[in-house]
């Protein structure tokens, strides 16, 4: 019930929804992998409003992945 920074949680797309619907999540990262599967488990699941994002960085990474940082916009 106190403000934090600099906290980071590591969970599954229920998880990024609810924390996502509380308002509470003002930054996300991304490493995107160069595969492309045809199933999967979704990185977010369905939420109840959009979510729109700022980018902050993108870098390359060996073997062609991208970490990419974008700012949650209120």
């Amino acid at each position: 019930k106190q403000d934090g920074k600099d906290i980071v949680v590591m969970g599954g797309g229920d998880l990024a929804r609810t924390l996502f619907e509380a308002g509470v999540i003002d930054e996300i990262g991304f490493n995107i992998q160069p595969v492309l599967l045809g199933s999967g488990v979704p990185l977010y699941h369905e939420m109840s409003r959009q979510i729109d994002l700022e980018l902050i960085e993108c870098r390359q990474l060996t073997g062609g992945c991208v970490y990419v940082t974008y700012r949650v916009k209120n």
